[in-house]
């Protein structure tokens, strides 16, 4: 597929996100629904320029973290990054416009959660976080929807019956920054020229930070025998009308501490129908 010839071209699509929680004895559980118009705008050095706008985004939870995502959302309503080498989310050329978003929203966000324990935290954290460009793509490259949209598979040469080896990172674990996951990826061709991609993702054990953990759990627990092993079962699968597009993407991930920890997640991206018109 060229490109260049496609530049303009654009997709919709629907967001749906299932998140179940359960540390200890406390339980959460989140149901987003969000619609997305992505386009890709033009190429530059050979690497394509994307416009990704989310206008609708609903949650069923707005307490606690949630909440801070919820008052957020108007951060993320309109992202414009190209693509890194991998095929993933690389540079945020629009940062200048989410700042000045920030500097407008702040004082609101600041009002509306006033009474909270961890509010400048939470505000210190995201300052920093939108002052450098790099640390904003980084944290975007593997948060949904943005991994299911730009994967990293469309730049690998797949051949079937060969597994290719890639890697993904969930974020905002326990005591760690993430839970780093490689990845085999395989493909499989189907009708009409539509392609499958299965992924099957385990803990990359020689990066993540196991030993942090077990400290966190032990000390909580008080107990120094306590499980504190992170199990994980983790899955994608990319139905491709054409590249680079996916008629439908998912993404299942199961993290466990037997006895402590539950963390599930369910995340599936599908194309509405389109025109294939010109923007």
């Amino acid at each position: 597929m060229n490109l260049l010839e496609n530049e303009g071209e654009y997709r919709h699509y629907t967001f749906l996100r299932e998140e179940r929680y359960q540390f200890q004895g406390l339980r959460n559980e989140n149901y987003v629904e969000a619609e997305l118009k992505v386009t890709l705008l033009k190429m530059k050095e050979d690497h394509p320029i994307f416009r990704v706008e989310m206008p609708l985004y609903k949650q069923s939870n707005s307490e606690g973290t949630y909440q801070w995502i919820g008052d957020l959302h108007e951060l993320r309503e309109r992202i414009i990054c190209t693509l890194n080498e991998n095929g993933q989310l690389g540079e945020i050329l629009n940062l200048e416009e989410i700042q000045e978003k920030w500097i407008e929203i702040k004082p609101k966000v600041i009002k509306v959660h006033k009474d909270e324990k961890y509010k400048a935290i939470f505000i210190k954290g995201i300052d920093e976080l939108l002052q450098n460009g790099e640390q904003l793509a980084h944290a975007l490259r593997y948060a949904m929807p943005y991994q299911l949209l730009f994967p990293g598979i469309h730049t690998k040469d797949f051949k079937k019956n060969e597994a290719v080896k890639g890697y993904r990172e969930i974020p905002n674990f326990i005591a760690t920054k993430n839970i780093p996951v490689t990845t085999n990826e395989s493909i499989k061709d189907l009708e009409n020229g539509r392609y499958q991609i299965d992924v099957k993702g385990v803990i990359d054990e020689n990066k993540f930070e196991q030993d942090k953990v077990t400290n966190m759990i032990r000390i909580l627990k008080n107990r120094p025998r306590v499980p504190t092993l992170v199990e994980l079962n983790y899955i994608e699968r990319y139905l491709l009308e054409e590249w680079p597009w996916s008629e439908q993407s998912m993404c299942m991930s199961l993290v466990q501490i037997p006895g402590t920890l539950y963390r599930e997640e369910k995340n599936i991206l599908k194309a509405i129908p389109h025109d294939l018109s010109i923007n």
